[in-house]
């Protein structure tokens, strides 16, 4: 019988605490910018560190936060990296 107590007692305490942390993440949440996702995306993904940067995601941090322009990667090339730098044009300056 305490073992069924002690069950019962960690189900409520489990449901309980679970309602608290979904109100919460609903009342606090944050909505990103999803100009910095797609920048990320028009991005190659080699996440080589040639532009200075530690990874892709970083540089295009750099780019939306207006620290680069969005020529200094080195792997990007030709049609991707034009429509990289009008989506910036457009959308970041």
């Amino acid at each position: 019988m305490p073992i069924l107590i002690a069950v019962l007692v960690m189900l409520v305490l489990g449901f309980v605490l679970g309602f608290i942390i979904a109100l919460v993440s609903t009342k606090f949440h944050v909505e990103e910018d999803t100009r910095l996702t797609t920048i990320a995306s028009l991005l190659p993904g080699a996440n080589c560190g040639a532009c200075g940067n530690p990874g892709c995601q970083a540089y295009a941090q750099k780019i939306f936060d207006k620290e680069s322009d969005g020529n200094d990667c080195t792997v990007i090339k030709g049609e991707a990296k034009e429509k990289l730098l009008e989506y910036i044009k457009e959308n970041i300056n």
